[in-house]
């Protein structure tokens, strides 16, 4: 067993091989070798990432190990709880679900029969998506509970004070989503899921939670957790496994290629049809005119003229991973990790920053900058 933190991130690293399409070979060397300083100094054990351009993936490479003794390397096939990504595998679901005629997004979410408590237990927890001040002052309303409030409004993360008035990001109520789509329709969430994201897509080595027998392939090859440890030799120890139960706001388990895959199948209309997906990714205005941070289950934002949509995910002491995509340049950049490593400490509870995470900064400028 190797004893310091630097033998386990300088450990193995598998690359697979760009695919056939043109890319900029330098660049992606360059990514290749920035990573492997990321991985180092974040202390990420088990690391992988794929980039895609122009519906082909054209890098995927893998670093490191999945445990402490180095002795299962990081591969293509290797899992993780992608976290929050999943709200965006949500975001098509309810919006492919609303064009077939199963449910009307602006109907009231608040008819959910355990909404009054659940909304009542949430303003008194204590935690800032049930109200309060902002660590620079700023107040966050509470969530009525009276209601009404709508899908949409849940699905744009506009639920604080006065439904649909402004962005507060709020994975608490997002969650229950899933909850009232059971409650009215007559199949599971992980059904729906399945019916208009996972199989149009082909993601056969994707599970929509732990229990989806159809998805196995990404449980046997899921990445242990891990928690950044200083009183630990190495600097590292194992973490209590979050939960991985699905629901709308969490449940995808994925490789970074399953999650490239995922994002061509986007791009290529094989999940939304071109107009559909457009609005997926439209925000809804801010009261000053501006537009929101937020679409439905993306962020969105404007960097030096490029449009970028994407999505983090985290697991405090576990997991962390991104889904970054500049659509209009044709580019994709997938990372996922089994530390909380990748995440960086920026504003994403009311605003869209991501050039502010240095792993998005180093794709940015290589791949979309020029383009």
């Amino acid at each position: 067993m190797k004893s310091a933190i630097a033998a386990l991130l300088l450990g193995a690293a598998m690359i697979a091989p760009a695919s056939g399409a043109e890319v900029p070979t330098e660049r992606i060397e360059a990514f290749r070798d920035f990573l492997r300083e990321f991985r180092q100094e974040n202390a990420v054990l088990s690391f992988s990432v794929a980039l895609a351009k122009d519906g082909e993936i054209v890098m995927t490479e893998s670093l490191g190990w999945q445990d402490h003794d180095a002795e299962e390397p990081t591969t293509p096939q290797t899992s993780y709880l992608a976290a929050s990504i999943t709200k965006t595998f949500t975001a098509a679901t309810l919006l492919a679900m609303e064009a077939d005629g199963h449910i009307d997004l602006d109907a009231d979410f608040t008819t959910l029969s355990d909404w009054d408590g659940r909304c009542e237990w949430l303003g008194g927890s204590g935690i800032i998506f049930g109200g309060g001040t902002l660590d620079d002052g700023r107040t966050v309303e509470p969530v009525r509970c009276e209601g009404p409030i709508t899908l949409r409004q849940v699905l744009q993360n506009r639920v604080q004070g006065e439904p649909g008035t402004s962005f507060f990001y709020n994975p608490v109520v997002f969650g229950r989503l899933s909850n009232w789509v059971e409650e009215n329709t007559d199949r599971s969430w992980r059904d729906w899921m399945r019916t208009y994201v996972i199989e149009p897509a082909g993601l056969n080595s994707v599970a929509a939670g732990w229990r989806d027998a159809e998805g196995a392939a990404a449980l046997t090859h899921l990445a242990p957790p891990f928690r950044h440890a200083p009183e630990q030799s190495d600097g590292l120890a194992p973490s209590v496994l979050p939960n991985p139960e699905l629901n709308a706001s969490s449940g995808i388990i994925a490789s970074a290629e399953d999650l490239a895959a995922y994002s061509v199948a986007l791009d290529e209309g094989r999940i939304l049809p071109p107009a559909l997906r457009e609005a997926m990714w439209t925000p809804p205005r801010d009261p000053d005119g501006e537009p929101a941070p937020y679409a439905n289950g993306w962020f969105v934002q404007d960097w030096q003229g490029h449009r970028l949509v994407w999505h983090g995910g985290w697991w405090p002491d576990a997991y962390a991973g991104l889904l970054l995509k500049a659509p209009d340049d044709g580019w994709t950049l997938v990372a996922l990790g089994n530390t909380d490593g990748i995440r960086t400490e920026i504003d994403t509870l009311t605003k869209a920053q991501i050039e502010k995470n240095p792993l998005a900064a180093k794709f940015l400028e290589l791949f979309v900058a020029g383009e």
